[in-house]
């Protein structure tokens, strides 16, 4: 089974450069984006690293941010660097550059082998039902019946209340700054006149789930080829709030290839922490429940925070793939 990697990623090249050389194989190639907004420090530490991969490629560099639809077009980027090398691939997978194996590349090419001609999606209608968590206001409506955007570098919702910088405030807490509040309640008191709803797209059921996913060639063909043929569709999701947890469930779920699509995550994420906006970073006391865990990956992971676990994980992937091979 030959896969091609899709990795999104922004910071620690180090830990970049560990994952790809950890899933490099003859049947691996990787098409890498790396946030724009990135250090060109950080850009030339990881080409430089990876130069002696000759499978790597590096794709064309947009400015990424967290809930924008610059993520799906990272991956857009890819999609059109894999079908334009014309290589040779079964799979397509999406990953970041805090994602890491738990299994030894022998057993994921064995598990792939095994479900040829599947994809891997974890998915969910909107509206959300009551089971699925963390929870999305309005059970998910908010995302598409409001216009998200940026506008100077700040995020915006056309009609509705200006989050009064939310993303800022996750990144440096504490209580808003004074134009904060000026531009919100400004942004408020002009929008709240307006009562227009977005229509979601007709012919098509919203659908959501995680971001990252495992798509057989077939179904990746399609859906780089949708993504050329249907701009209005595309269009659309610019201004959908997290467009990359809706983008290519939407697309594939109201395809024939519904039928083939296996509602699974692939990876081993922890939401149980003390922020369930984002999943838990792994660390070695999560070493025992990852070597339980039967997915092929997990996430996230901070070498900056805990380097061991990654070790750990290494020594077991290594011994696993030595027992495979006697």
């Amino acid at each position: 089974m030959k896969i091609a990697y899709i990795v999104l990623a922004h910071r620690n090249p180090e830990q970049l450069i560990r994952l790809i050389s950890k899933l490099n194989t003859e049947n691996t190639s990787f098409f890498i984006h790396i946030d724009q907004r990135s250090d060109a420090k950080i850009y030339q530490q990881i080409v430089t690293g990876l130069s002696h991969i000759q499978n790597v490629y590096f794709l064309k560099r947009h400015k990424c941010f967290w809930g924008h639809f610059s993520i799906v077009e990272a991956t857009i980027e890819g999609f059109k660097e894999v079908f334009s090398k014309k290589i040779s691939f079964d799979w397509v997978f999406l990953i970041s550059g805090q994602d890491y194996p738990i299994k030894p590349n022998s057993y994921i090419e064995e598990f792939l082998h095994k479900n040829q001609g599947k994809s891997f999606i974890d998915y969910f209608p909107i509206p959300q039902p009551d089971e699925i968590t963390p929870k999305w206001p309005n059970s998910g409506f908010d995302r598409i019946i409001y216009w998200h955007f940026r506008l100077f570098d700040e995020p915006f919702v056309f009609p509705g209340k200006r989050q009064l910088n939310v993303y800022h405030w996750k990144k440096y807490p504490g209580p808003p700054i004074l134009k904060d509040r000026i531009i919100s309640k400004l942004w408020f008191s002009l929008v709240s006149k307006f009562s227009i709803r977005r229509k979601f797209l007709k012919g098509f059921k919203p659908f959501a789930g995680s971001q990252f996913w495992g798509l057989s060639r077939e179904c990746a063909e399609f859906v780089y080829n949708f993504i050329q043929e249907n701009p209005k569709v595309v269009n659309y999701f610019k201004y959908v709030d997290i467009p990359d947890e809706m983008f290519f469930q939407t697309i594939i779920l109201n395809s024939k290839f519904n039928h083939d699509v296996i509602n699974k995550n692939l990876w081993h994420i922890d939401w149980d922490n003390p922020n369930p906006d984002y999943p838990a970073t792994m660390e070695k006391k999560d070493f025992d429940t990852l070597m339980k865990s039967p997915k092929l990956f997990a996430r996230k992971f901070d070498i900056s925070r805990d380097s061991d676990i990654l070790s750990m994980l290494d020594k077991h992937i290594l011994n696993v793939e030595q027992e495979c091979i006697k």
